[in-house]
């Protein structure tokens, strides 16, 4: 397969996944607006910096209303990662690649985009609004994924989306932990946390569709059990565990090889080492570490896993390959 081609699938799986993701956030922030009225008022800025916009965002506006930061993330054609510009991104990636995707899946990104175009934050008016929008993105992006997996022949093409997608999950559910625990100040010992810190972390869980999963498993709301639910479960699609496994299969399936046979490059070195971090990492020791440090760290180690994935498969300059036979 073309580097480039391999390059644009990959990335079409990442702004697919981004772009549910950022509804997600947006979602759970309204969500909580309802409920916590007080604490949330100041906490659409702190979006900003889970998305890295803060800057952008300071340097066009300075306003943190909570409408201006809203419109800043989901319609602004001048913050490069709003939702709009993703699935722009995504549709110019999925256009460039129509040969190796279904065309109905061209067809539906294509009049996802075109429609989403027509709308702005004014045009919904209240937050109700919006929680309807934003639950329409992510069943847009559930549809196209969805088809994807049904209708996608399981060669490379099917291993890059796959692999895209899932490191992407991987990172964007580490920032969600990351609202709920650092921002929100819970303590570090899992048995001291009152009402509002329950409040807060259930949303987490809503925030990634666990709340019905986790349940299913723990008999109570416990920040310990939270955690370890969503980063060290191996079965539920969205925990940290499960994502990075799933991206390190679809890595090891392009080169051909397994992850118990060793790696045959840096690039599924780096992901088979993070794969043990956190198969390794006791929750215990992460609420000892700290979770924000441990989860800050592991979004550094997702980084590292996708710059190697760049110089192995995509940069012909650094050696990458441009084809496979």
């Amino acid at each position: 397969m073309l580097s480039r081609v391999a390059n644009s699938v990959y990335w079409m799986g990442r702004y697919i996944e981004r772009i549910e993701n950022y509804a997600r956030f947006m979602s759970v922030n309204i969500n909580l607006s309802y409920d916590l009225p007080e604490v949330i008022s100041d906490h659409w800025k702190v979006l900003l910096e889970a998305t890295h916009d803060k800057q952008t965002y300071d340097t066009l506006y300075g306003d943190d209303s909570e409408e201006k930061i809203i419109d800043f993330i989901t319609f602004d054609s001048l913050n490069p990662n709003s939702i709009y510009s993703m699935l722009g991104n995504a549709r110019e990636n999925v256009r460039t690649v129509k040969e190796v995707v279904p065309k109905e899946f061209w067809e539906s990104i294509n009049k996802f985009y075109l429609g989403f175009k027509n709308y702005t934050f004014n045009s919904h008016h209240d937050m109700s609004s919006m929680m309807d929008f934003y639950d329409g993105i992510k069943q847009q992006c559930q549809f196209l994924t969805g088809m994807l997996d049904a209708c996608l022949t399981r060669n490379e093409a099917y291993y890059f989306f796959v692999m895209g997608k899932f490191i992407e999950r991987a990172d964007k559910t580490s920032r969600f932990l990351d609202i709920g625990y650092f921002n929100f100040k819970t303590v570090s010992n899992p048995k001291n946390v009152n009402s509002q810190d329950l409040l807060i972390w259930a949303a987490v869980l809503k925030s990634v569709s666990a709340f019905n999963m986790y349940r299913q498993q723990y008999k109570s709301l416990k920040q310990d059990t939270i955690i370890e639910f969503l980063i060290k479960d191996r079965y539920f699609p969205r925990a940290i565990c499960h994502s990075i496994k799933k991206a390190e299969y679809a890595l090891y399936r392009i080169s051909g090889s397994r992850p118990q046979n060793g790696y045959r490059n840096r690039a599924e070195k780096s992901i088979s080492e993070l794969d043990h971090v956190i198969d390794f990492t006791e929750t215990s020791e992460i609420i000892r570490i700290g979770l924000h440090k441990f989860l800050n760290d592991f979004q550094i180690k997702n980084n590292l896993v996708d710059s190697e994935i760049f110089k192995v498969y995509f940069d012909l300059s650094a050696g990458g390959r441009q084809s496979q036979g």
